[in-house]
């Protein structure tokens, strides 16, 4: 598969047009003669794409960023292409600007590209912008507006609205979009953002659609939970359903009046939500067929199925801000709350462990607000998160709430790559599945999405330098060099067997299962390959 790869991009070479020399960027809006590229979507890539840009940038390149409380929702460079061979020869010394749109995840990686939409995006504008900190430290720079030394990360602000809220200016259609599963995942009614239609078939069919790598999503547990509760899937099932509603239902025992379940949940059309509904709740995979009539989804539980909520208010309690927010008493028992990004989930979980108040925003564009503070915490809360999030120590990983093993006792530490009882320095445990690259690899652990980009065919010419960005970037998001601790390649691009002397990449970074290697369908089992 490499080689084919090596001689298609020597063919290109000799076919494809130079291009001529362009001058790098002066300063970080010096955008005149840049190829614009605009990538939404998942999270997930989010991690290596510092590293991707660092592959195909020559150095000096500016960054730039957007961060709010629901974490770094975008993310943009400007640089110029390296003329390296191992890039097509028609993006040699071309100046680029590529911006990533993070903001409400996967499926907005997914259905404003197949319907070509403009979108919210970034404000890259010299008057709005500012020098952020250092990129290799959080030291400031001595001149807000200090756009000439790339060493500074930009921070710039939003501009536009999405389809939803009706354009007002400003906005993007993006060029290729990334989601923690295929496109054909995003169904109503569980998987499909507020106010939004799921794709129609030849919407989809619209789409080229390329498996990147295997992403682990993992169970994760507030420390309250005790290690030595084992939570089967069917458990999980139940809690995020509404079937369990009581941690004694587990065998877990709590603290009085904390035997309710929390449930920290994403917002319908997530990706990470799209994977719990698959997982646990068979959806769409069994959606009732027009002949049988049948069905095997389960109905994941909603916020305002919470036994408190709406139980006291503040101010008049509409919801219009957050001195006004509808109320959510966990206290009440069985709770759910529903959160925009990753990053607002575990805020949930740090919350419900700590005892504060947690104010967010619903996809009903409403103020809520989930007081914890009653009873003072403690609160045996559940969530389903990529394994990512397992870097976020600010946000409480490993202090206020950790990843478990599946179908069995203790919590996950990254730091050693295992399940322990006891702390850190604790007694490992062989009891459930713990979920680390290893048992991913070996295809032990299941609980695995594979990320797929997708642009929309009939945009992008044959040939195109666009399109030859896009391509350039999915084939290093696959690469096995650039897989972190919760990712591995896909065979049969890369194989496990392979060895660095050989095939030049270290096949102990390529996973031996997958589900299908060309379109990441979900709805097949895991398969061992190798």
């Amino acid at each position: 598969m490499q080689l084919k790869k090596i001689v298609l991009a020597c063919a290109a070479a000799l076919t494809l047009p130079m291009t001529a020399h362009a001058v790098a960027p002066a300063n970080a809006f010096d955008t005149a003669g840049a190829l614009t590229v605009f990538m939404s979507g998942a999270t997930a890539p989010d991690e290596f794409l510092q590293g991707i840009m660092t592959g195909m940038l020559n150095p000096g390149f500016y960054s730039f960023t957007n961060v709010s409380t629901a974490g770094t929702e975008y993310r943009a460079f400007l640089g110029e292409i390296k003329a390296d061979a191992s890039i097509p020869a028609n993006l040699h010394n071309q100046k680029i600007l590529f911006i990533k749109r993070s903001k409400n995840g996967s499926v907005f990686g997914v259905n404003p590209v197949a319907r070509d939409q403009n979108i919210q995006t970034m404000n890259l504008s010299a008057t709005v912008c500012t020098s952020a900190q250092s990129v290799d430290t959080a030291t400031a720079p001595s001149v807000p507006t200090d756009f000439t030394n790339p060493t500074f990360v930009i921070s710039c602000p939003t501009i536009g609205q999405d389809p939803s809220q009706g354009n007002i200016g400003g906005e993007m259609k993006p060029d290729f979009g990334v989601s923690d599963v295929n496109p054909f995942m995003f169904k109503e009614p569980f998987n499909v953002e507020y106010l939004a239609t799921q794709l129609a078939p030849n919407e989809v069919a619209g789409l080229t659609v390329r498996s990147v790598n295997t992403l682990m999503m993992g169970y994760a547990t507030t420390a309250a939970v005790p290690e030595t509760t084992i939570l089967s899937k069917a458990d999980y099932a139940g809690m995020l359903s509404k079937n369990i509603k009581q941690w004694s239902k587990v065998g877990a025992t709590m603290p009085a009046g904390k035997d309710g379940v929390v449930v920290c949940r994403r917002w319908p059309g997530s990706g990470t939500q799209t994977s719990y509904n698959w997982y646990f709740n068979n959806f769409p995979c069994t959606s009732a067929s027009a002949t049988s009539g049948v069905s095997g989804d389960v109905a994941p539980g909603r916020m305002d199925e919470s036994f408190g909520f709406a139980s006291y208010v503040n101010g008049d309690g509409s919801g219009v801000d957050a001195a006004n927010s509808i109320g959510i008493d966990p206290s009440a028992g069985y709770t759910i709350i529903e959160n925009s990004g990753s990053g607002d989930v575990r805020k949930c979980l740090k919350a419900a462990q700590a005892g504060t108040k947690y104010s967010f925003k619903g996809e009903d564009n409403l103020f809520y607000e989930a007081d914890f503070s009653i009873g003072a915490g403690g609160y045996g809360a559940i969530a389903v998160l990529s394994l990512d999030s397992q870097t976020k120590t600010s946000d409480g990983a490993e202090s206020s709430w950790f990843f478990r093993p599946a179908e069995g006792k203790g919590r996950f530490y990254k730091a050693t790559q295992d399940c322990r009882i006891g702390g850190a320095a604790g007694a490992v445990t062989e009891s459930g599945v713990c979920p680390n690259r290893s048992n991913l690899r070996d295809g032990h652990y299941d609980f695995a999405a594979e990320l797929t980009m997708q642009y929309l065919t009939s945009k992008h010419a044959v040939g195109s330098q666009k399109l030859s960005f896009i391509n350039e970037l999915i084939d290093r998001a696959g690469d096995p060099a650039l897989q972190a601790l919760w990712t591995l390649a896909l065979p049969p691009t890369y194989l496990p067997t392979a060895t660095i002397g050989v095939e030049g990449y270290d096949g102990a970074l390529v996973a031996k299962a997958n589900r299908d290697g060309d379109v990441g369908n979900m709805c097949k089992p895991l398969a061992r390959k190798y």
